[in-house]
């Protein structure tokens, strides 16, 4: 029983909130340290041509260049994914003891999207919708199509907008450019 305790008190301290977003990234050639770029959009609706001018202005602040006749391509695509209403299971956590070498013990220490022992039982339906926001990012020659760079964000909301989520899931893939990085955590505020 004190093992159980321990691990709580240690969950306690170094579980923080889950991000409702995940950033990865992939270099698969030689970024140039400064570059010209052309940049395409997934489709021509107003969402995406806003999101287009937004990464166009922020690329030119920094200092790269945006032109139609640039030897690197830049394109984005925004894909999402959305749900009803989503039923939940209660599940604070678990504990289970499969020899008497080892205990492993799970809970969620705190949450507000589930139950959590710091945020309570939750009701057992989510209201409203459950939304998954996919913004991919590619760099690649122009020329020959080669892969320059690759970066996607997945967000996940609960029936807000999703182009909001999209251009700050952008503006983020845009400051990470070049650079190699797997599931990295972040929020949108």
């Amino acid at each position: 029983m004190k093992r159980i305790l321990l691990i709580a008190a240690l969950a306690a301290f170094s579980t923080h909130a889950a991000a409702d977003g995940v950033l990865s990234g992939y270099a698969c050639g030689q970024m140039p340290a400064t570059f010209k770029v052309d940049i395409e959009v997934g489709d021509d609706s107003e969402q995406m041509l806003k999101i287009q001018k937004l990464i166009t202005r922020v690329l030119q602040q920094k200092q790269a260049k945006v032109s139609g006749s640039a030897n690197l391509v830049l394109a984005i695509d925004v894909l999402t994914r959305r749900e009803g209403t989503i039923r939940q299971k209660p599940n604070l956590g678990s504990v289970s003891d499969g020899s008497r070498e080892q205990i492993r013990a799970w809970m969620n220490v705190w949450s507000n999207k589930s139950e959590s022992l710091i945020g309570g039982r939750k009701a057992g339906v989510v209201e409203g919708t459950a939304d998954d926001v996919r913004v991919e990012i590619t760099i690649n020659d122009k020329s020959n199509g080669k892969c320059i760079w690759r970066g996607d964000s997945v967000h996940s909301g609960a029936g807000e907008d999703q182009w909001i989520f999209a251009e700050k899931s952008a503006l983020r893939l845009i400051d990470e450019i070049g650079r190699d990085f797997r599931d990295r955590p972040f929020e949108i505020y």
